[in-house]
C-alpha cells in the first residue's frame, strides 16, 4: 500500500474488485538509450527555461547536432543508458511490485537492440528463481518486420535464451508484427499480432501501443471477443511534440489533458488527468489486455523541420508533451507509477490482505541484490552508487500482548557498520503520505535502540526505547506496541532500509541502498485476535 504525493492511496479490497483471471496489462519498455550516439544529455525542457526563443535560435551550443537523441527530461536516475544493470534491476523490481504482466519491447524501427534485451531477461529470470511474479517479455516491430523478427528469432528464440521470461499464448511466444512479412517458419512458430499504428485504420487483432481516436479503440481477437485497447499518458495526432513546447502547437494531447482540452494549469502534468481519463474508458470498455504506453522512453531526436518551425522533436518534448511514466527528478516524481499501480489493482482486481492473530508469524519477502551497487556510463558522465551495504531478504513479524518483534533477515553476515541509515523500520499507522515513526532510530552498542516520531521532512524526534540483537545475519527488534498507540487489534504499513547514506526523502527509498519494498510502497501487516471479533 501508499499514498502518493498527491494524497491518492493505492486501491485495496474496500475499493477495487477481487481477482479477476484472465485480464492483463503490458507496458511498452524501451532498451535504445545510449544505442543511438553516446554524448552529454541535452534536456528539451532546460533548454526551453533557460532561452523560451531556442525554437529559433539554431547556434550548435544550444541545441545538439540533427539526429542527436534529446531527453525530454531527467531520470530519477539520471541520464542513464539502457546497458546500465542497476537501473535495470530496480526497474523491474518497480514492475513486479506494480503487477506488470507483460513488458513489449520496442523494436519498430527495425533495431532489436540483443543485448540490453537479453540484460532485461536475465534479471527477471534471476528474480523468477527466487520466486517472484515476472512481467514477461516480447518484441514488437513495425519497419522491416519480417526482417526485424527473424533476427529477433536467431538472437532470442532459437537460442532458447531466458525461455521462462517468454510472454506466450496458446502454447507460442507472442510477438508484434506484419505476418505477411514473415518466412512461414515464423509464422508457424510465434503467435504473431498485428501492429496497430495510432493513425491507421482498425486491423482485425490489432495491437495498439497508441491510439489518436478519443475514446481509445478496442481491437477484437479471432473470436470477436475484446482483446486489446491502448491506455497512454499523452498523443500527438498532429504527429510532432515539439511543436506544442517549441511553437504553440495546440492539437496535441499533453499529460494535462482532459475533458476535450489541454487544462492550463501548469501543474496539471502532475495529475494524469490524460492518463486517468484513457483508464477510465479501458475499465468501462473492459478488454482482455491493456496496452499502457509507456515507461521509460525518455529521448527522441532532433530532426530539420520547415522554415516556420525549424526544429522538430516528434514523440516527446517536455514535461507536458511526453508519455514516461517512470520516476523524474522533480516534475512529477512518482505520481504516475503510483497512478499505473492503481489502475493495474482497478482492472485487474487485488487479493485481500492476509490477517494475522497474535504470536502468528508473519513473513514478508524481499529481492536477494539489496547489495548490488551502480557504476556505469550514462550520457556525459558515469554513475555510480555505493550506498549499499546490507541486502536484506525477508522480514518476520509477531505480535504478542506487549510487543511487536521485527526479524530482518540478510543474504550475508550483518554489517554492523551505523553510519548512514542503518536498517530503519519506518511504520505508518494513519495510512497518511508520510511515516509516523521509525524504529531503530539510535541504536546503541548494548543493544539498546531507540523509537523516534518522524515528521513528513524525515526528521526524527526519539519518544521510547526499544532492544535489538543481532546474530550473524539476522537482527531482532522488539518494541512495545503501546509507544507505537497500537492496541490488541491493529492495521499498520511498513518498510525496512539500509544505506550508507542517510535516507531523508521518498527519492532516496527509490535510490539509496537497500529498502523492502522499493520506493513508496509499504508491507501490510494487519492483526486481528478471534477471541475479540471474527475475521472478515
Amino acid at each position: 500500500m501508499a499514498v502518493d504525493a498527491l494524497g491518492r492511496a493505492l486501491s485495496d479490497i474496500s475499493c477495487a474488485p477481487g481477482k479477476r483471471e484472465g485480464k492483463l496489462v503490458g507496458i511498452f519498455y524501451f532498451i535504445w538509450l545510449g544505442e543511438h550516439g553516446r554524448h552529454r544529455p541535452y534536456d528539451i525542457s532546460k533548454i526551453v527555461a533557460e532561452n523560451p526563443n531556442a525554437g529559433f535560435d539554431l547556434r550548435p551550443e544550444v541545441w545538439g547536432r540533427i539526429g542527436a537523441y534529446h531527453h525530454w527530461g531527467e531520470p530519477l536516475y539520471g541520464y542513464y543508458y539502457s546497458t546500465d544493470e542497476w537501473v535495470v534491476r530496480r526497474h523491474m523490481k518497480l514492475l513486479i511490485e506494480a503487477d506488470i504482466d507483460f513488458l513489449f519491447f520496442d523494436t519498430t524501427n527495425a533495431v532489436i537492440y540483443e543485448d540490453n534485451a537479453k540484460l532485461v531477461m536475465s534479471i527477471l529470470d534471476e528474480y523468477r528463481r527466487e520466486g517472484f511474479k515476472i512481467p514477461k517479455v516480447m518484441f514488437y516491430t513495425n519497419t522491416r518486420s519480417g526482417e526485424t523478427v527473424e533476427r529477433i528469432y536467431n538472437a532470442i528464440y532459437k537460442e532458447n535464451y531466458c525461455p521462462e521470461t517468454w510472454f506466450c499464448e496458446r502454447g507460442k511466444p507472442v510477438i508484434v508484427g506484419n505476418y505477411e512479412d514473415c518466412q512461414p517458419f515464423l509464422r508457424r512458430y510465434f503467435r504473431i499480432k498485428p501492429a496497430q499504428w495510432p493513425n491507421e485504420a482498425d486491423k482485425p487483432g490489432g495491437w495498439p501501443w497508441m491510439d489518436f481516436t478519443r475514446p481509445q479503440r478496442v481491437f477484437l481477437d479471432d473470436d470477436g471477443n475484446r482483446e486489446t485497447m491502448s491506455v497512454s499518458v499523452a498523443q500527438h495526432p498532429q504527429i510532432k511534440m515539439g511543436d506544442s513546447v517549441l511553437y504553440g502547437e495546440k492539437s496535441n494531447r499533453g499529460r494535462g489533458y482532459h475533458n476535450g482540452e489541454n487544462d492550463p494549469d501548469p501543474e496539471a502534468y502532475k495529475h494524469g488527468y490524460n492518463f486517468a481519463e484513457q483508464w477510465e474508458w479501458a475499465l468501462k470498455i473492459d478488454p482482455r489486455i491493456v496496452l499502457v504506453t509507456g515507461w521509460n522512453e525518455w529521448v527522441a531526436g532532433r530532426w530539420n523541420g520547415k522554415p516556420e518551425r525549424p526544429i522538430m522533436f516528434v514523440d516527446c518534448a517536455n514535461y507536458e508533451y511526453s508519455r514516461d511514466i517512470e520516476m523524474m527528478r522533480g516534475g512529477y516524481f512518482d505520481n504516475y507509477l503510483m497512478q499505473l499501480a492503481d489502475y493495474v489493482r482497478r482492472f485487474k482486481g487485488v487479493e485481500e490482505n492476509k490477517t494475522f492473530e497474535d504470536h502468528e508469524l508473519a513473513e514478508y519477502y524481499n529481492f536477494s541484490d539489496g547489495d548490488f551497487s551502480r557504476n556505469c556510463e550514462g550520457s556525459g558522465t558515469v554513475y555510480t552508487n555505493y550506498t549499499q551495504r546490507n541486502a536484506i531478504n525477508k522480514i518476520d513479524i509477531v505480535s504478542d500482548n506487549e510487543y511487536l518483534t521485527f526479524t530482518i533477515h540478510t543474504k550475508d553476515e550483518i554489517d554492523e557498520n551505523r553510519d548512514g541509515t542503518w536498517m530503519k523500520i519506518y511504520i505508518n499507522t494513519g495510512k497518511g503520505i508520510n511515516y509516523d515513526f521509525v524504529l531503530n532510530n539510535t541504536p546503541c552498542a548494548n543493544g539498546e535502540t531507540t523509537l523516534a516520531q518522524i515528521d513528513e521532512k524525515f526528521n526524527a524526534t526519539d519518544i521510547a526505547r526499544a532492544e535489538y540483537t543481532v546474530c550473524g545475519n539476522k537482527l531482532e527488534i522488539k518494541v512495545k506496541k503501546e509507544a507505537l498507540g497500537l492496541s490488541s487489534d491493529f492495521d499498520i504499513w511498513f518498510k525496512v532500509a539500509d544505506s550508507r547514506e542517510e535516507i531523508c526523502s521518498f527519492e532516496d527509498f527509490y535510490i539509496n541502498g537497500d529498502v523492502a519494498p522499493l520506493g513508496r510502497w509499504n508491507y501490510v501487516y494487519r492483526v486481528q485476535n478471534k477471541d475479540k471479533t471474527e475475521r472478515t
